[in-house]
């Protein structure tokens, strides 16, 4: 077997230095500016730590693959494996559950509260095996961390087979555009730690949808959760930013799972109880409770279908890849669907 690609990146003397130094911090918040003050005679005049690969380093903190490249035997690697395989046992034993808090594993296994929220977040960074969660403040971790809302949420616990793979496959996906134009690489919406702000994604969304931030707010007011509307409004700007670079299987995955949140959580505003906890059971309440026009439910339920299509064993030809206009158009349908929702709710 070829040797892993993550680990073939040449690393400068400089670059090794600054990720040493923030290895020093343990995880804790680091100042760039103390940083580069204490290191000031030790690195060269033009050392920019902002281009450093981003696989390796994000927010002035280390990747999983970042650790490997200065502290390769860190006993984070070990643990996260571990807490893996204690996930894969609390899944099977319980198919309902839906987040994992750090004290429940600390209390599971020899590995202590803090390494454990570490060990979440590193793991949620790799993506796919977590939707949200949420952490400390002064360090780097999650405290509980959240499965994705779909039937593919515990997928990525199941399929696990060694973290190696994991971080190659982070590795291949997370590498930068080889886009030759310098402003559409600047711009570029889906380098990992990317630095479009949800600002200009929501005033690019009003220009093309006809739909303010503001206005979305008021639509989806039946989501009373302050943390549940930050990660919907986060979702849809980075599905619209996807759908817009012509990353259109992941935007259409990732609009498909907004909707689907969004149902689950109208149906519980409505204090309507689906027969399951999928999608295709959201919408199946909603068409009995007529609480969707036939149209958008078509339309909703189109958007499940292309998107449960798109995974890898299903995508067997090339007229099961998906196209950007399906993309943009996904996209669409979360305003169209929530212009429905605002219309039962206001009669």
């Amino acid at each position: 077997m070829a040797e892993y690609k993550f680990k073939q990146i040449k690393l400068s003397d400089a670059e090794r230095l600054w990720l040493t130094e923030i290895l020093k911090s343990n995880f804790s918040i680091v100042d760039v500016k103390s940083l580069k003050i204490k290191l000031w005679y030790e690195l060269p005049k033009d050392f920019n730590p902002d281009k450093i690969d981003k696989r390796l380093i994000c927010n002035n903190r280390l990747t999983l693959i970042g650790l490997w490249y200065v502290d390769p035997q860190s006993a984070i690697f070990d643990h996260i494996s571990n807490i893996i395989k204690i996930i894969q046992d609390l899944i099977r034993k319980n198919s309902e559950i839906s987040k994992i808090k750090s004290k429940e594993i600390a209390t599971l296994t020899d590995i202590s509260e803090r390494d454990v929220e570490i060990a979440l977040k590193l793991l949620f960074e790799l993506g796919d095996f977590f939707g949200s969660g949420g952490g400390p403040k002064e360090y780097y971790g999650f405290r509980e961390a959240s499965f994705k809302q779909d039937i593919f949420g515990y997928d990525k616990f199941l399929r696990f087979e060694s973290l190696e793979q994991e971080m190659e496959q982070f590795f291949i996906s997370r590498a930068p555009s080889n886009v030759k134009n310098k402003e559409i690489v600047k711009t570029q919406s889906l380098q990992f730690c990317t630095k479009q702000t949800a600002l200009s994604a929501w005033d690019a969304i009003q220009k093309e949808y006809d739909v303010s931030k503001k206005d979305f707010g008021k639509k989806i007011n039946f989501v009373s959760d302050p943390f549940k509307r930050k990660i919907i409004f986060r979702d849809v700007e980075h599905a619209f930013l996807l759908a817009s670079q012509g990353f259109s299987k992941p935007a259409l995955i990732l609009a498909g799972g907004v909707i689907e949140e969004l149902l689950r959580l109208y149906l519980e505003h409505k204090n309507i109880k689906p027969k399951t906890k999928h999608f295709v059971d959201y919408i199946k309440a909603c068409n009995d409770e007529g609480l969707l026009k036939r149209g958008v439910s078509l339309l909703t339920d189109s958007i499940r279908d292309f998107r449960n299509l798109v995974h890898l064993e299903n995508e067997e030809m090339k007229r099961h890849t998906v196209s950007k206009a399906t993309a943009k158009g996904a996209v669409a349908s979360i305003f169209t669907i929530v212009n429905d929702f605002q219309k039962v709710l206001s009669s």
